[in-house]
């Protein structure tokens, strides 16, 4: 019992981190538009190629608030996953009960925050170009699943390491340095899963029709599944780990 309540604050931290960044994207997406609507400007839906929205190195969004608002956006898109999983992760020392709970959780809270990013505010932040925008994008993918399975690779990998014996401190910094690691694994099995199904579309006309031409979510998805099985690969050592 007294496990389950030391795991609960940490529950309303990520809720609460997941609330505040929700409400970040809807209103920093109002803003946007208010001020993009001022200044007589049009900004379409997302479009991988750019067609219609602006040049490249050159934001379609007005100068000033509108562009650093939409930055945001796209900052809270990429690291909240990640912080909502340190948040659930670092603390948590308790058994695999507790662990399933803790994932459900941290993956509700990123989902919410990585739906409305999608649904209200990906228009704004990922027409933003210049310097570290496109590695931004590279983080979230504007993938929902992409971003959810960040937390859960997090929350994983910090149970690990708290498991077998390491303190918050420790387990946070390697926590923080195994992240873009992963993602580094995820973005490289990604590519090869989309060779594999390119491979595959060469055997087939009707898998041809399906995966001949990958499209964003598709190229996001070959990636989640890779790091997927990054947090399988950490779940089943954690368990062998700790027997």
């Amino acid at each position: 019992m007294g496990r389950a309540v030391a795991v609960r604050p940490c529950v309303i931290g990520a809720a609460a981190l997941s609330a505040a960044a929700t409400a970040f994207l809807v209103i920093g997406a109002r803003v946007v538009q208010r001020q993009a609507d001022a200044h007589g400007i049009v900004v379409g839906a997302y479009a991988p190629d750019r067609t219609g929205l602006c040049e490249h190195h050159v934001s379609c969004l007005p100068a000033g608030t509108a562009t650093t608002v939409a930055q945001g956006l796209a900052l809270v898109a990429a690291f909240v996953p990640v912080l909502v999983g340190l948040v659930l992760g670092v603390p948590l020392t308790a058994r695999r009960t507790v662990l399933a709970r803790t994932l459900a959780a941290g993956a509700v809270c990123t989902a919410v925050v990585a739906v409305t990013f999608r649904l209200v505010a990906a228009r704004y932040a990922l027409v933003v170009d210049g310097p570290g925008h496109g590695l931004l994008r590279e983080l979230h993918k504007n993938s929902v699943t992409f971003m959810v399975m960040q937390t859960v690779f997090v929350i994983a990998l910090a149970h690990l390491l708290r498991r077998a014996g390491s303190r918050a401190l420790p387990t946070l910094a390697v926590s923080v340095v195994a992240w873009p690691a992963a993602i580094v694994v995820a973005q490289v099995g990604g590519l090869l899963l989309g060779m594999l199904a390119y491979l595959l579309t060469s055997w087939s006309d009707g898998l041809s029709a399906m995966l001949g031409t990958q499209t964003e979510d598709e190229t996001a998805a070959f990636a989640t599944l890779a790091l997927a099985g990054c947090t399988a690969v950490t779940v089943i050592t954690g368990r062998r780990t700790t027997r």
